[in-house]
């Protein structure tokens, strides 16, 4: 018996190719969707999930507060693992680290490596990342040590054995030889810590010192238990308010620590992440509700054509039961066909996945291989996946065709009325998912275009960025003098970060103001070129000159240095000043020396990202920079950046020539979104594809059971135009029904996403007219193909029969 249903099945699979491949491709391309957005929500959700102490580590961030304006950063300064770790018995372990980009040499080879990590010797205590080679307890225990990943290794020494040998580190100004103490796995892509290297801490001078403030570090720490964490948070702000004078700490101001479990920084964390962005867990939702919505809309296209061919197969129905057939072997052989196109759209989304993978690599920026998806567990989920859509899309289809009465069917009376509703319902809840996928993708696509076109208030164009270090600060000179030969070459400055996205946390206060109201600010220190390069827009005041920089950096008589301050408007307004003019010549402090006037105020311009409102920042001149600026004319770019390296290689052949380009660094600040829209463009167009190969099949179908009514017309003189609108109008009435009803919840759901940008666009109402156009034009393409067909063919070969 089960042969023989498998035998009709596969018979009446055959019998009606168009159907069965429209529902085996449209399965196949949802099922593929889901799988490759199941690789990528699966790898954010496992983040740091293979160290094997991650319930009971955390990560410290610093909190504080200034004149009652809360500041949380993800940097803490060096006393903060030592001190807990002797205070506090919850604590067994710290580590404090430290991203660094430096010019590792070997031989007569240089590389400037952008993941130089220095840490603690507790590293491999804390963390679960596995030596190849070397002692865990050792490899880090001691000035000028580092570790090398196995790339590194492969990199510098080939096949060599690295252990035992040295290499040169140029980190900070610092030239010193490192001994290889051993070799690491490759950091995951699922890890927090991204590293190419692993130099020890106590190389580093901050090392030598414990302070609570200059926070430039992570801090990890190991507790004895999962439960100590809330213990240990309990503490935390009693211990701290015990750390200071009461004239440090006075009213709202304070200093504590907030403990965020390891596991849920990179999606839960609202402070950034110390080694790369962190992601967004509502980006996870919204790539599994597309997953499931593309999903959704095969099994709605496999449930219509299949009801649709509820008369076709009425009277098989009907000789079988006759023949003593039950409801449930009915059932059975049904669900068996729909497990049978389900089964085979697996493995063709299988297939799909394979060869589409390195494109979706490409789309996500990430590297997802296809063997992730072959593991047991997975296989398992795949298998109940694969049985959920089965039953989900031949299930209805079953019970429609198992219930008919054979009486009924062989007299040909045959009731569809409420199978055609529910078909139609279906319709309209496709093209519903389809419009709010449109709509969504318009307006993301249109925010980051927003994004890309705002006016900063500073030139990102043709500004090339350069590394800099102690060789280059000291020749910073003659290597403007040099590259300012080039006619090409505008403008250099230098700074300690760049203006894409400073992160520099200060103080500062009024003079005539007491000393404990110091307000929390932004500052960059800079040279003074930096303002003429980067385009900033001066309102009041004048720039900054050598002599102010010198003033800055050179002792005058009295012995006291003297700081030319540049304010922009947010700060003006934060200090209380009422207009840029008025705040030009009053006195300033920044506290640690830093004393002197409102020399300049420029226009507020974007530091950071959109997502937040511009605040105060102050620019002060100091020598030294850990970044370079080269602003070119955009002319004759290839020869340019070749006398630029030339240059370069004359004067600073410690370092390579690497750069990048201002617009790059900005583009970077939002790959996230970026890259958000671009895998909702994909999936949206996938999700389009299925609507309308949907709807293809059923318009087939249906102008199928008309064929004699449309040779009727013809012949009572019906044009192509009138049948083609005749046939296409009850669908298109659907869509529009859809796209009325979507309109609501995109809407919702964007100004739910937009709210996370501090500078947006508006909702306009032209996008949901420009998505039901769309969605309007491509039904009615989809359903035009069909009717065209019908429409011209001779009307005497439709009524031949009659």
């Amino acid at each position: 018996m089960l042969r023989n249903y498998v035998k009709i099945a596969f018979r009446n699979l055959w019998r009606n190719k168009v159907f069965s491949g429209i529902n085996v491709f449209g399965l196949a391309v949802g099922l593929a969707s889901c799988l490759l957005l199941f690789l990528y929500i699966s790898h954010e959700l496992s983040y740091d999930a293979f160290h094997r102490n991650a319930d009971r580590t955390v990560r410290v961030v610093m909190e504080y507060s200034m004149e009652g304006v809360v500041n949380r950063v993800q940097q803490t300064g060096t006393k903060v693992a030592p001190e807990f770790g002797r205070q506090f018995p919850e604590v067994e372990a710290g580590v404090r680290l430290e991203n660094r980009q430096s010019v590792v040499s070997y031989a007569d080879r240089q590389f400037n490596e952008k993941r130089v990590v220095y840490a603690d010797s507790a590293l491999f205590a804390v963390f679960s990342f596995q030596l190849k080679q070397g002692n865990p307890k050792t490899a880090l225990a001691g000035p000028n040590l580092v570790v090398l990943s196995e790339s590194s290794a492969k990199k510098y020494f080939g096949n060599e054995n690295p252990v035992g040998k040295t290499v040169r580190i140029n980190a900070g100004g610092g030239n010193k030889e490192y001994a290889i103490t051993g070799v690491v796995q490759d950091c995951p892509t699922n890890s927090q810590i991204k590293y190419d290297l692993l130099a020890s801490f106590s190389s580093l001078s901050a090392s030598k010192t414990e302070q609570w403030f200059t926070a430039n570090y992570a801090t990890y720490l190991l507790l004895r238990t999962p439960e100590s964490i809330t213990n240990l948070q309990a503490k935390i702000p009693g211990f701290m308010r015990t750390q200071f004078s009461a004239e440090e700490m006075t009213g709202s101001n304070y200093l504590t620590y907030l403990l965020e479990p390891l596991r849920k920084v990179h999606l839960y964390s609202e402070v950034e992440g110390n080694f790369e962005p962190n992601g967004d867990l509502v980006y996870l939702y919204i790539f599994g509700s597309v997953a499931l919505l593309i999903l959704v809309i095969a099994c709605v296209n496999y449930i219509n054509l299949a009801t649709s061919r509820a008369v076709e197969r009425a009277q098989e129905v009907g000789v079988r039961k006759v023949m003593g057939a039950q409801r449930a072997q009915l059932f059975g052989q049904f669900i068996g066909e729909s497990l049978i196109v389900t089964f085979t759209a697996l493995g063709l989304g299988l297939l799909l996945v394979y060869l589409s993978l390195p494109f979706f690599n490409e789309l996500s920026d990430r590297s997802f291989s296809f063997d992730a998806l072959l593991t047991s567990r997975n296989l398992l989920l795949l298998l109940g996946i694969s049985l959920v859509v089965s039953f989900v899309a031949g299930g209805y289809p079953a019970l429609v065709l198992a219930r008919f009465e054979p009486v009924r069917v062989l007299k040909g009376h045959l009731k569809t009325a409420g199978a055609g509703q529910f078909r139609r319902t279906l319709i309209v809840f496709q093209f519903a998912i389809t419009a709010f996928l449109i709509v969504c993708t318009l307006l993301v696509r249109n925010q980051l275009a927003y994004i890309q076109e705002k006016k900063l208030g500073y030139d990102k164009e043709h500004v090339l960025v350069l590394p800099a270090d102690r060789q280059v600060n000291e020749k910073i000179r003659t290597l403007k003098s040099e590259f300012k030969r080039n006619a090409n070459v505008r403008q250099v400055a230098r700074a300690y970060e760049s203006p894409v996205f400073i992160n520099g946390g200060y103080s500062m206060r009024r003079s005539d103001q007491a000393e404990e109201k110091y307000k929390s600010v932004t500052a960059l220190p800079v040279d003074d070129d930096f303002v003429k390069t980067l385009g900033l827009r001066i309102v009041a005041g004048r720039d900054l000159t050598p002599n102010d920089l010198e003033r800055a950096t050179v002792p005058g008589r009295d012995s006291l240095l003297h700081f030319h301050f540049i304010l922009n408007e947010s700060a003006v307004k934060e200090m209380g000043w009422l207009s840029p003019q008025e705040a030009i010549g009053k006195k300033m402090d920044m506290g640690e020396g830093r004393s002197g006037e409102v020399g300049t105020v420029v226009e507020d311009f974007h530091f950071a990202s959109m997502k937040q409102k511009i605040s105060p920042l102050v620019l002060f001149p100091e020598e030294g920079g850990n970044v370079l600026f080269v602003k070119l004319s955009g002319n004759q770019l290839p020869t340019t950046l070749q006398f630029l390296e030339e240059k370069w290689k004359t004067l600073v052949p410690s370092r390579p020539f690497e750069y990048e380009f201002l617009d790059e660094e900005f583009t970077k600040l939002y790959s996230a979104e970026t890259r958000t829209g671009k895998i909702f463009t994909v999936f949206a167009a996938l999700s389009i594809l299925l609507a309308c190969l949907g709807l293809f099949g059923l318009s087939a179908y249906t102008t199928a059971q008309r064929t004699k009514e449309i040779g009727i017309r013809k012949v009572l003189g019906a044009s192509v135009s009138t049948i083609v609108l005749l046939l296409a109008k009850d669908f298109l009435k659907l869509v529009l029904i859809a796209i009325v009803l979507a309109s609501p919840l995109a809407w919702w759901a964007m100004n739910r996403w937009l709210q996370d940008f501090a500078y947006r666009i508006d909702v306009a109402w032209w996008v949901f007219v420009v998505a039901g156009v769309l969605a309007l034009g491509i039904a009615f393409l989809t359903v035009s193909f069909q009717s065209i067909r019908a429409a011209v063919m001779n009307p005497v070969k439709s009524l031949r029969n009659e």
